[in-house]
């Protein structure tokens, strides 16, 4: 080989060796121009931030940059609206349909529930005339005078009523009277007994007063039978009394009439299945044998409007 051919050949190695290192201070130098303008643009930023909060130099232009950009946001929303309309839509048939589906299972348990209640009191109403069964009086054994109440407790000690129905309707002294929106529709709740009766007028007596007590039960555990009074001063809370510490009364519980038969301190003339109210408060004592109930009566006994007065069949 000539030896120019050789020395060219060694002086373009030579050049390409040195040239291929010369790249890397060149992507070190761009890697370093790049943080430097984020960093740049990072505590500008900041900066601005921090202006905006503290000072009111940048109001004019917040403003004008939000008119600028006001229809820019009017458009933008106009053309979403269609897609979140709907996608709200969506949303809404999708509840309503697992809405309709639990109201659809919840009337299935009531109608269940409603078969179940109508086929037990058919079977308890063929065994008790197979059995010649003479128990408690029911509501269906007296007779209803609806009345309209005169005069409400003239005071905090007054514990009557005047209703606008007397002898002349077959009213007698002990007639019971219910309140028919303090309780179920076809039921009622208790609000006491007559004590005085003359022509077309009569007082009742109310179930907060000293002087009244009636056998209840509890319809949750019809085992827990006890009598409810006056409270110690309030007229919205009554007390069952008497209630031995098993079994155990829960809060929550309807209290209604037991109509025990016979003689003795649970004497009750009431017919079964009056509600009452619900228990409030529920606590043992290790002084006392009985639990300590509080009951919250149905009836408003401060603004009675109008009540029923169950007269037996018989009397008239």
């Amino acid at each position: 080989m000539p030896r120019n051919r050789t020395v060219r050949l060694a002086v373009l190695g030579s050049s390409v060796q040195r040239a291929a290192p010369s790249g890397f201070p060149s992507s070190r130098s761009s890697a370093l121009k790049r943080r430097i303008v984020v960093g740049a643009l990072v505590l500008a930023s900041l900066v601005l931030i921090t202006v905006s909060f503290r000072s009111t130099a940048l109001d004019g232009v917040q403003g004008a940059g939000a008119t600028v950009l006001r229809p820019f946001e009017v458009a933008a929303g106009r053309v979403a609206r269609p897609f979140r309309d709907t996608v709200a839509w969506f949303r809404g048939l999708v509840d309503a349909k697992n809405e309709n589906k639990k109201l659809r299972l919840q009337v299935a348990e009531l109608r269940r529930q409603v078969i179940v209640e109508a086929t037990a009191l058919q079977q308890n109403a063929e065994l008790r005339k197979a059995l010649d069964y003479h128990g408690p009086p029911s509501i269906g054994s007296f007779r209803r005078v609806n009345a309209a109440v005169l005069a409400n407790p003239q005071s905090a000690i007054d514990d009557s009523v005047v209703i606008s129905a007397g002898s002349a309707q077959g009213i007698v002294p002990g007639s019971i009277v219910i309140e028919p929106t303090g309780g179920s529709e076809d039921v009622g709740a208790l609000v006491g007994t007559v004590d005085r009766v003359v022509h077309n007028v009569a007082r009742v007596m109310l179930l907060t007063d000293n002087e009244s007590a009636v056998t209840s039960a509890d319809l949750a555990n019809p085992q827990v039978v006890g009598v409810v009074r006056r409270g110690g001063g309030s007229s919205n809370v009554l007390i069952l009394d008497r209630v031995p510490k098993e079994p155990r009364v829960t809060v929550g519980d309807t209290i209604i009439t037991a109509g025990t038969l016979g003689q003795g301190p649970l004497r009750s003339k009431f017919p079964r299945g009056i509600p009452i109210g619900t228990v409030v408060s529920q606590s043992n004592s290790d002084a006392s044998l009985f639990q300590n109930i509080q009951v919250r009566p149905f009836v408003d006994f401060s603004s009675i409007q109008s009540v029923i007065v169950l007269v037996p069949k018989t009397s008239r």
